[in-house]
C-alpha cells in the first residue's frame, strides 16, 4: 500500500511540473518570443469592438487586435496557412463593422460569444486552454497576422461588406439570394472545387424511422404523413443553381431547405435523403450555409500561393480592400 502511494504520488508531481518546466525551457529557446496570455491593451490599437456574451448577456468591450486574434482562432485551424488567416481576420473585422452599420442584420444587435463553446471569440486565457502546449506558437502566429491586416476591411461601393463565411462548400459557394432572399452582387456563387478534397466534404447521417417520424411530427405538426409508408415522407428536393437545396418535399408540401438542416441536424443544406432497412441515411456536401468565403477553400488557395487580398477578391468579387 505505501508503494502505491508513493508511485501516485511520484506521477502526480510529474504530471503538476513538466509542463511548466516545459514551457519555461521553451520560452528560453533561441528566436523564441514568449508572450503571456493576456488581451492587447485597448491604447496601443486605439480601436476597440463591442460583443455580446451569450451567456451572461453582458456587453464586453474587447480591443480590436485581440478580437481578430480571437476570432479568427474559433473559426479556422491553427495550422492553416496566415494568409488564409489574414483573409478570415479581415472578413470577421468587415463582418463586424457591417453589423455595426446594420444592427438589425443580428438577432439582438450584436454579435454574440460563447467563448465555453469557441464560438464567435476567445480571449487569450481561453485560446491558452484551448491551445495548450501550442498556445505559444500558435499565438504568435496569429499576432502577426493581425499586425499585418488590422488597418484592413472589405468594402462595397464605400461601405463595410456583408462577408459571410464558412467552413467548407459543397464544391461552389452559395447564392445569397437562394439562401437568405437578400441579393447581393459580391454574395454569388463562384467555383470552389478544390473543398472536394476536404475531410467534412462528404458525410452521411443515419436516423432510425422511429426517431424521424418524431423528428417530423414535432417540427412539421401540420403536414400530413403516413406514418406506415416513411418512404412518402420525403419527396423530390429542388436545388439551386450552385448545388445547394432550397426546398425538401416533406409529405405533399415543400419545406425550406435550412429548415430541415436544422431539424435534421445537418451540416450543409446540399443534401440527397434514402431510405432502406427502416433507416433515413442523409448524404450531405460540404460544411455551413455556404455563402462567401470557404475557410477550407481559402487555405487551399494559401497553399497555392495566393495572398490574402488575392483570396478576398475571389470570394467576394467585385469587393475593394480598403484601409481604415
Amino acid at each position: 500500500m505505501k508503494n502505491f502511494i508513493g508511485i501516485f504520488i511520484f506521477l502526480l508531481t510529474i504530471n503538476l511540473f513538466v509542463p511548466v518546466i516545459y514551457c519555461r525551457v521553451y520560452s528560453r529557446m533561441p528566436g523564441y518570443e514568449f508572450i503571456a496570455p493576456e488581451s492587447v491593451p485597448a491604447e496601443e490599437t486605439g480601436q476597440t469592438v463591442t460583443l455580446m456574451d451569450r451567456q451572461s448577456g453582458k456587453m464586453m468591450e474587447i480591443p480590436l487586435k485581440d478580437y481578430l486574434i480571437g476570432a479568427a482562432a474559433c473559426e479556422m485551424p491553427a495550422l492553416y496557412e496566415k494568409e488564409a488567416i489574414k483573409a478570415q481576420m479581415v472578413a470577421v473585422h468587415s463582418y463586424y463593422l457591417y453589423c455595426r452599420e446594420n444592427p438589425e442584420h443580428l438577432k439582438n444587435g450584436y454579435i454574440e460569444i460563447n467563448e465555453d463553446k469557441m464560438s464567435g471569440y476567445a480571449s487569450p486565457a481561453r485560446l491558452m486552454e484551448y491551445w495548450q502546449m501550442d498556445y505559444y506558437d500558435y499565438y504568435n502566429k496569429f499576432a502577426s497576422c493581425a499586425d499585418e491586416v488590422m488597418d484592413k476591411i472589405l468594402t462595397y461601393d464605400g461601405k463595410p461588406a456583408l462577408t459571410s463565411y464558412y467552413a467548407v462548400s459543397c464544391g461552389k459557394t452559395a447564392d445569397s439570394k437562394d439562401v437568405w432572399g437578400q441579393s447581393l452582387p459580391y454574395l454569388i456563387s463562384v467555383d470552389s472545387s478544390h473543398d472536394q478534397i476536404s475531410d467534412n466534404y462528404l458525410q452521411v447521417k443515419k436516423i432510425d424511422k422511429d426517431s424521424m417520424f418524431s423528428l417530423l411530427r414535432i417540427n412539421y405538426p401540420n403536414i400530413k404523413l403516413e406514418e406506415d409508408r416513411p418512404k412518402s415522407w420525403f419527396g423530390d428536393i429542388i436545388y439551386t443553381d450552385s448545388g445547394y437545396a432550397g426546398f425538401v418535399t416533406v409529405g405533399s408540401d415543400l419545406v425550406p431547405a435550412d429548415q430541415i438542416r436544422n431539424v435534421l441536424g445537418l451540416p450543409s443544406t446540399c443534401l440527397m435523403i434514402f431510405y432502406e432497412d427502416e433507416t433515413f441515411s442523409i448524404a450531405t456536401k460540404g460544411y455551413g450555409h455556404g455563402v462567401g468565403l470557404s475557410q477550407f477553400g481559402a487555405n487551399q488557395l494559401s497553399q497555392q500561393g495566393k495572398k490574402y487580398d488575392e483570396i478576398l477578391e475571389y470570394y467576394y468579387p467585385g469587393t475593394k480592400i480598403e484601409a481604415l
